[in-house]
This record gives structure tokens, sequence and C-alpha cells, in this order.
């Protein structure tokens, strides 16, 4: 549970809708929960399009930030990635690929000097989404990953120590291509041969991996059973890490269908002893890849709270990071975990003077004037025919465009545009017609 990639965990699900952290110790499945009544997430992933150019300076306060919002754990991108023509491209200097930086380096770093404990995640190969490979190429590419273990062990974990804490298994595993017995079993294979590698080389570490789902595809009883098989085969270790994505952001999943699919996954996670059961909670709407509001971040956690023990997200330096995105996620998030409700903000106005205007190519242009009070306002929403079709927000200095361009539009098509904030409050809905 994306989301983007980005594409390891932003995921693009089948059909063209390939959707796209606690304790390593014997908690009971509801023990961590951050001592808090309400949910709160304790770690997020974080890719390496993103982190690529920061200094040591945006690292630190990066980490400052997450640590504000009450993290502790971060799981970063994969330290060896392959493109579907087999050329390579390392996260830190390795002998598998002609490669000099080292991100893993200023992350361990700065994690180190915050407090921050690490999850490492391995190799991983872009035909991983084709489906057309043999079990023989899956296994092989485990062999890689016990590979990069080694180097990043003897590079790391001596200096590091605790701070490099465990291991993510990227490879992402949907409801979809894994329906028979054979590929459960190619599948829990593959994940033995790094699963068995790292708890030989480093025993104290977990392990941690997050599938993900589209109800489009399969239901929650078939997933279910699919995670039943593929656990019942995998040597897991008494704190090692289930946590699915919740594939709200993704459009896999609504918010209302997660209790139904958390409780089944929980019953299977509960068959095999020392496994902790966690969510992954999306953070992003997939369909504008824009943030979603703090309320519906809020709503996702309360409705997978019940079945599990800790959750981590999708992810706050991408979407709530008050130095990528606008200010207001990041203020409304702590105003939460501070005092476990929403920041009170007013609802806000509606645009006015929205009109449309033809192209000569077919693109319908509209534009609005801001509206006459502007406080709280987070982005606005356009809608063609009462459906949402696009979202703009607001950036980091408060600037928000007030122009958006439909390519797919007609003369027929009613457009209305609202303002919205970040706890979900939205303008009535300013109508135009076609001239």
């Amino acid at each position: 549970m994306k989301k983007h990639k980005f594409i390891s965990t932003m995921k693009f699900c089948i059909f063209g809708l390939m959707l796209t952290l606690s304790c390593p110790c014997s908690c009971s499945s509801k023990e961590a929960d951050n001592n808090n009544a309400y949910p709160t997430v304790r770690g997020s992933f974080v890719q390496d399009w993103l982190v690529r150019n920061w200094s040591d300076a945006r690292w630190d306060q990066e980490f400052k930030d997450l640590k504000e919002a009450g993290m502790e754990y971060l799981i970063f991108s994969p330290a060896l990635q392959t493109d579907i023509n087999g050329n390579n491209r390392a996260l830190y200097p390795s002998t598998l690929t002609d490669n000099s930086n080292d991100l893993y380096e200023i992350c361990l770093r700065n994690a180190q000097k915050n407090g921050f404990k690490i999850f490492i995640s391995l190799n991983f190969h872009d035909r991983w989404w084709r489906f057309d490979y043999s079990s023989e190429w899956l296994n092989a590419q485990m062999e890689i990953g016990n590979q990069v273990a080694d180097e990043l062990i003897n590079r790391y974990k001596e200096r590091y120590g605790d701070t490099m804490y465990g291991w993510y298994w990227v490879w992402e595993v949907d409801n979809l291509n894994w329906n028979t017995s054979e590929r459960r079993q190619t599948l829990a294979n593959a994940m033995n041969i790094n699963r068995d590698h790292l708890a030989a080389v480093t025993p104290s570490m977990p392990f941690m991996l997050s599938p993900f789902v589209n109800y489009r595809v399969g239901n929650s009883e078939e997933n279910r059973k699919l995670w039943e098989d593929v656990i019942g085969h995998v040597n897991f270790r008494e704190g090692d890490i289930f946590v699915p994505q919740d594939c709200v952001g993704a459009g896999g999943l609504t918010v209302e269908m997660l209790p139904e699919w958390f409780s089944k996954m929980e019953t299977v996670v509960k068959t095999k002893p020392g496994l902790l059961f966690w969510a992954n909670i999306e953070i992003f709407d997939q369909r504008f890849w824009t943030s979603a509001t703090v309320d519906r971040f809020i709503e996702q956690m309360k409705q997978t709270k019940p079945f599990v023990s800790d959750m981590i997200t999708f992810a706050y330096s991408h979407y709530y990071s008050p130095l990528n995105v606008n200010r207001k996620f990041h203020d409304a998030y702590l105003h939460y975990l501070r005092h476990g409700v929403l920041p009170e903000i007013t609802v806000p106005p509606p645009v006015t003077n929205l009109v449309v205007e033809t192209q000569n190519d077919g693109q319908n242009v509209l534009k609005w004037d801001a509206p006459h009070d502007m406080e709280g306002v987070l982005g606005y929403r356009i809608y063609k025919d009462y459906v949402r079709t696009g979202e703009l927000l607001c950036d980091n200095n408060d600037n928000c465009r007030n122009t958006f361009t439909d390519k797919d539009g007609s003369r027929k098509s009613v457009y209305t545009v609202t303002a919205f904030n970040v706890v979900g409050g939205e303008s009535p809905q300013t109508k135009a017609l076609m001239p």
C-alpha cells in the first residue's frame, strides 16, 4: 500500500490500474499503537528521485520535520535499480555497476544524528511488472539482492549500527498475478532466498514487505487465501513486518473497504507467530498526483487501526513535508498529533467569474478569480459534468494558480470550480456553462 512510482511504491495496477515501524521484538498485534488513543503513523517511505540532490542541511531538516510529526522510521529506495533494458543504477558505490554517488551514506549519517531507524531496500528490476519471467530469473534477482545486502553491511553496518535497522523487500505483490499454487510457491521461494540470507548475516534486523491490492481484480477473500498460502511458506522470523498498502491513494480500495480487507489479512498474520501486522497509509491522490487532505488521511488510519499494531505512510516527505509542499499539510497534521482532532478551519468562500474559453485545438481553458477571502485556501478542485477532473494545490508560498486546461473538453461540457482547505472543507461550486 504507490504508489510516482514513482514505480516501486506508487503503483500502476493491472488493466491499466496497476496502482501503482515499533518493535522488531515480540509485540502483540494490538500492543504498539503509539501510546495514543487516536491513530498516528510512525514512519514513512522516501524515494531517491526526491532526495537525489539533498544536502546534509536538507536531510537534517527533513528528519527534524519527520520527528516533529511523531516518526522514527524511514524506508529508503532500492539500493540497486535495474531498468527494463538491464541497466543498473546504484544509490551507493557498488561493484555491480559503475556509480560513485552515495545516497545511503548521507541518509544514514543524518538519520543517526536525528535518532531515526532506516529500513534498507535491496534491489529491484523493472521487469517485475511484466510478469513474463521464470522462477529461475526471479531467484537470480534474489541472489543479486543478497550481494547488495553483503555490500551494504560491509560498507555501513559497523559505523551506523542500529540506525541501519531493517530490510524492506521492495518487490511489491499484487492480488492478481499470483493466483495459482505454483506461482505462490515461486513467490515464497524467492522471498526465502533473501529472508534466509538476511537472517544469517543480520539476525537482529527485521524484514518488511508491503503488498497492494485492487478490488477490481479480486475480492478480499481471494486476497486472504493468497497470503495464507504465501505466508505459510515464508521463513518469517519474530519481529518481521507485514504492512499492506491501504491503496486508497492509488485507487485500489476505498476508505469504506478498509475494515473488510484488513480484517481478513489480520487473520492470516495471526497464523504466523511473531509476525507483526502494520498498515501503510497512502497520503496521495493518484488521479492528480496531489497530496490528500488531512481529513482523508486520518479517516484511513481510523479504519485500519482496529486490525494493526502500527502504521507507516507513503509518503510524508513527498506529500506533507513543509519543504516540499504547502506547509498547511504539516501544520494540520501536527495539530491532530497533539490534540487528536483536526484544526478548525473556515470553509472557503466560492471562486468568482469562472469563464471557459474554447481554443482552436479543441481544448477548453478555464479561468476564475480567487475567493474574496483566501485565508486557509489550499487549492482548487475542477469538475467536468460534476465529476472531479482536476485539482490544483497552492505552492509553498501560497501562490495559487487559477487556470486549468481540459484537453478533452467539448462545447457541451459543464464545468464547476471550488476552493478547498487542508481538512477537506470545500466551498460551494461556481458554475460556468460553455458559451
